[in-house]
């Protein structure tokens, strides 16, 4: 298995890493062929997600939800991932191709999201059987404000920080505060995950939303 430097559209892993966005490449039989450093450390530490026989495995404490374009909603994944990886792996190299994201989270304060994307083929020319990317980005919250999985998965990553801290006590002009945005782009970001969740106000949110 390689860790060699690799890219996709253009962005290199060392930028992904610097976000602290790690980045893994699978073949066409889900086995990873390359590791950014980020990865490779993260996967090492084994706290959620890690590497058996060259295959990607949650950790026997974490449960995975994935967000399924297939079933348009949220199910649950065993220990390797399945059905999500074989999935992805075994459908035609299409640049459209569908793509999932999968929420993993144990009892303590530690989750993390995975984004897998079928490689185009231009991109399989350059790395030889390369069939999925995945972009991995470690979310670390404390326990009493975390989410839970089968509700982060269907937000995006910044919905995921807003309505962490909305569970945490704070009210749009602290977040927006915190952030350094205007008040109206929180408030928009609400009303987004209020929708998303189906929910009027914020104490169904929390009702909804709160591991």
């Amino acid at each position: 298995m390689s860790r060699s430097p690799v890219s996709s559209g253009g962005v290199s892993v060392e930028a992904l890493d610097a976000l602290s966005l790690y980045s893994v490449i699978l073949d066409t039989d889900g086995r990873c062929t390359k590791l950014s450093p980020g990865a490779a450390a993260l996967l090492a530490e084994g706290a959620l997600l890690t590497l058996r026989l060259s295959r990607l495995r949650c950790s026997n404490s974490a449960t995975a939800v994935a967000a399924c374009p297939r079933t348009a909603g949220p199910i649950d994944l065993d220990h390797q991932l399945a059905p999500c990886i074989g999935c992805l792996t075994g459908q035609p190299l299409q640049a459209d191709g569908r793509r999932c994201s999968i929420s993993i989270s144990d009892s303590h304060d530690r989750s993390l999201h995975v984004r897998l994307t079928p490689m185009p083929r231009h991109d399989r020319e350059a790395f030889s059987e390369a069939a999925v990317l995945l972009v991995i980005e470690p979310i670390w919250t404390p326990r009493s404000a975390e989410l839970l999985p089968d509700i982060a998965v269907i937000l995006t990553a910044a919905e995921r920080e807003v309505a962490t801290e909305l569970l945490g006590g704070l009210r749009p002009t602290d977040i927006a505060h915190r952030r350094r945005v205007a008040v109206g782009t929180i408030r928009s970001q609400i009303k987004r995950i209020y929708a998303k969740l189906g929910v009027s106000g914020v104490v169904e949110f929390i009702a909804k939303a709160r591991r």
